[in-house]
């Protein structure tokens, strides 16, 4: 039996279907000719660059590099201003946040512990501000120019948020804050404040400069130009931490304004085999508006069911950095349990549900996240971190300072209008010419004394020239 001999066909139809002719062998060829060469055209057309197919071979094939893990939730950029404000900037610093600051006194800025770089001064007048919150503020006027430059300069897209630090007494940083987060506001990132009021010890002045400078940025918080305002007390500090020498003191307030903020900012980046306060809930506690408040408190007895809980609800306010803040008034709140590993390892979850209840109910908020974290803490203790924000001002502390700067500053001013009656030598009765007269009569009189004779004489002699000639 032959084989069939089957050949290439191509069929022609017309619309209904019918055959309208078969093509020939060399048609086919000739058509597939042509599409070979059609689709080759387009390969050269669109040809790649052997050196970029290269390139990206060698990265296909090289090795995965993990994600970056950030090392904290929000990267902030520190300005402090004056004395007490770069300070604290300092500590920041030591902490590995990018920081600048300024200050009108050079012997001021001689004793931070920043690069040179980083410290700017600005010049006015003798140097320094006396406390004069006209000069702070003129100060930061005349120098806008080289204090933005250095804001440009110190901060780029890494700085997530700008915190500006100051103190409530001087006139450098009461004075010139104002100012500062104008020209802070130009960088358009979003500006918290951590503002700190006098000890109880200062001057009235320093009270006075306190309540004018807080009702200033009080009013910038409630219209959303600074995003958080942090209320500080040093008086508080100075009761938390009793006995310290002076050198002790500021180092501990610096330590105990800065550290709590930054374990918040630093433990919600960080993975935790407990609860987890994650960086968004940091975030937006922390970015919730008005007054932010936070504090620590330890608790040794933390096996009892209820120890943790009972802690919170007898030293809750002693462990915040300021007094008479209404915690029912806050609209975001978190905390941080945070102990060594061998501690967490034992502690039972309900003694933390207990906590976590009386927290709730202290700020009257559902709006809650908290989280628990390994500490290297070489103590057998339990520590309860606490951040509260969306407050109003801590209105008795504030009326406090109004009174006592009110009270201080009234006698100041009652000392200046006297002083005109103080400098004035009353003669007596009588009229200028009878002062006068009286006075060419005591002259006259002294000339007549033993001892105006002889002063006069003296006046008459002449000195003879003794020397050998």
């Amino acid at each position: 039996m032959s084989e069939k001999k089957v050949e290439n066909r191509v069929v022609v139809t017309d619309e209904t279907g019918e055959v309208a002719r078969v093509k020939t062998e060399a048609e086919i060829v000739k058509e597939n000719q042509e599409l070979e060469k059609a689709l080759r055209t387009k390969e050269e057309q669109a040809e790649l660059d052997p050196e970029v197919l290269k390139r990206l071979r060698e990265k296909k094939e090289g090795p995965m590099k993990a994600v970056s893990q950030r090392d904290r939730s929000l990267y902030f950029g520190i300005v402090g201003l004056g004395q007490a404000g770069s300070r604290i900037a300092e500590t920041f610093y030591r902490l590995g946040y990018e920081s600048c600051v300024f200050n009108t006194a050079t012997q001021d800025l001689e004793h931070i512990n920043l690069p040179n770089n980083k410290k700017v001064f600005l010049p006015f007048a003798l140097g320094g501000a006396g406390k004069e919150l006209d000069n702070g503020r003129q100060a930061v006027e005349q120098n806008g120019e080289l204090i933005l430059n250095k804001l440009h300069e110190s901060f780029g897209d890494d700085q997530e948020m700008l915190i500006l630090a100051v103190s409530g007494g001087g006139g450098t940083g009461s004075g010139g804050a104002e100012g500062l987060l104008g020209l802070m506001a130009t960088l358009g990132k979003p500006i918290g404040v951590i503002y700190v009021l006098p000890m109880e010890s200062e001057d009235a002045l320093s009270k006075h400069n306190s309540v004018v400078t807080l009702s200033k940025l009080a009013k910038m918080a409630s219209t959303d130009v600074i995003t958080t305002l942090i209320v500080v007390d040093n008086s508080k500090i100075e009761l938390i931490y009793p006995g310290l020498s002076k050198a002790e003191f500021w180092t501990t307030a610096n330590n105990a304004i800065v550290e709590p903020l930054h374990l918040f900012n630093y433990l919600s980046a960080q993975s935790t085999k407990y609860d987890s306060l994650d960086s968004m809930d940091f975030g937006r506690v922390f970015t919730t508006g008005d007054c932010t408040i936070y504090g620590m408190l330890e608790v040794e007895d933390y096996m009892e069911t209820t120890s943790i809980a009972e802690a919170i609800v007898e030293n809750l306010e002693a462990g915040l950095l300021a007094n008479d803040f209404n915690l029912k008034e806050t609209r975001f709140g978190g905390f941080i349990v945070t102990g060594n590993p061998e501690v967490l390892s034992k502690l039972p979850a309900v003694n933390i549900n207990y906590a976590s209840h009386m927290i709730s109910e202290a700020c009257d908020s559902p709006s809650l996240v908290s989280g628990v974290y390994e500490q290297a803490i070489d103590k057998d203790v339990v520590r309860v971190y606490t951040l509260f924000s969306g407050l109003g001002l801590p209105a008795a502390r504030v009326e406090n300072l109004k009174q006592e700067a009110s009270q201080r500053m009234a006698v100041l001013k009652e000392k200046e209008q006297s002083r005109a009656d103080k400098m004035v030598v009353d003669y007596g009765a009588g009229t200028d010419s009878q002062s006068k007269a009286q006075e060419v009569h005591r002259i006259i009189q002294q000339k007549k004394s033993g001892f105006g004779k002889l002063t006069t004489n003296a006046g008459k002699r002449q000195v003879k020239d003794r020397r050998k000639r």
